[in-house]
């Protein structure tokens, strides 16, 4: 039983189509894969597919570039159903995992090969990539083979190759996932950019939750086969559509705990809930939304977690353990009693007593 409004998941009413997916069934053997999916994704945004490992996000994205062939329904691009299309003929560019770059070719060689494929004349093709590798800042790659540049520069590579096709959409598959952080996280602003400069439209999968709501326009949270959400990363974050949502989304995680509900408050966290009626819940709180040194609840520290600005801090409350994110640690120690405050309206995720 939902008891708090969520938002309702984005649309693209009012805006022109890219990419539509219209009951998408795939299996592998006896397991299903999905059942009856549906996706639209507008053109030119930058949109994310995230869920856990196994939710099926990188076997759509091989549907959508013609890599995998559906049970049943149906792939749009540019309102034209491509299902008996061939992946070079879908006009997809794709970025691969690992790149997929040839290694026993130059950086420019790499960026000029699909164009060598369509048969464009050498001269125009190398003039195209060299071009390409300036905008993407690699023209002093260019003589070198992959072994010989960085992974970031590998990267970027990948990137040159698959927007100098020009295609009508843009498959990105966890590109990222071989930087470190430091290039992980200069790489999607890169990304970013060169999204907004090329007005392509790009649909990335990443299991990284924290990474889809920085570069996204929308996002689609995916699970056990299915949606269960569409939306920019302000409504999934604030207003999740069910608790798997919830809990997928945000470092550290919701606290999810049972509560009881009377006259507007709650035991045995004490909390403002106007609205809900009486009887037994499952709400969420966001670490964030949980203040230490003031409030009606005391608590026990069971942990510190230094992750350099904040510290998470676990407190326990009879047998319900919560976490809280504080950035001056520096006084709490573990097993010592502290106040707390719940700031942040909680979201109510079930009915537990119905």
């Amino acid at each position: 039983m939902r008891t708090t409004p969520f938002f309702s998941d984005s649309s693209t009413e009012g805006s022109e189509i890219s990419t539509k997916l219209e009951g998408i069934t795939k299996k592998f053997g006896r397991l299903t894969v999905f059942d009856n999916l549906n996706l639209e994704i507008s053109r030119g945004e930058l949109f994310s597919l995230v869920g856990p490992s196994g939710s099926g996000k990188t076997t759509l994205l091989r549907i959508i570039a013609g890599l995998e062939i559906q049970d049943s329904g149906h792939v749009y691009i540019n309102s034209k159903a491509v299902d008996g299309l061939s992946p070079p003929r879908r006009n997809i560019g794709m970025v691969f995992q690992d790149y997929a770059l040839y290694p026993n070719k130059t950086v420019i060689d790499n960026i000029m090969s699909p164009l060598i494929v369509k048969n464009v004349k050498r001269s125009v093709a190398r003039k195209e990539a060299e071009e390409m590798a300036e905008r993407l800042s690699i023209g002093e790659t260019l003589a070198r083979k992959p072994a010989q540049i960085s992974g970031g520069q590998q990267q970027r590579v990948a990137l040159a190759r698959a927007l100098i096709k020009k295609p009508d959409v843009f498959l990105l598959d966890e590109p990222f996932s071989n930087l470190d952080a430091q290039l992980r996280f200069s790489a999607r602003k890169f990304l970013k950019e060169v999204q907004r400069e090329f007005g392509i439209t790009t649909i990335y999968v990443t299991h990284d939750q924290s990474e889809a709501l920085s570069i996204s326009d929308r996002v689609a949270i995916m699970g056990g086969g299915r949606v269960h959400q569409v939306g920019t990363p302000r409504e999934i974050y604030e207003a999740p559509s069910d608790e798997f949502v919830a809990m997928f989304i945000g470092s550290p995680p919701l606290n999810v705990i049972s509560v009881q509900v009377k006259g507007g408050n709650s035991t045995p966290i004490t909390m403002k809930l106007p609205g809900v009626s009486d009887g037994a819940f499952r709400v969420g709180i966001r670490p964030e939304g949980v203040t230490i040194g003031r409030g009606n609840n005391e608590a026990t520290v069971t942990s510190l977690e230094y992750a350099g600005r904040e510290t998470i801090v676990y407190l326990k409350v009879a047998e319900t353990e919560i976490r809280s994110i504080v950035f001056d640690a520096g006084l709490l120690k573990v097993g010592q009693k502290v106040k707390f405050d719940v700031q942040q309206s909680p979201l109510v995720l079930a009915r537990e007593d119905s």
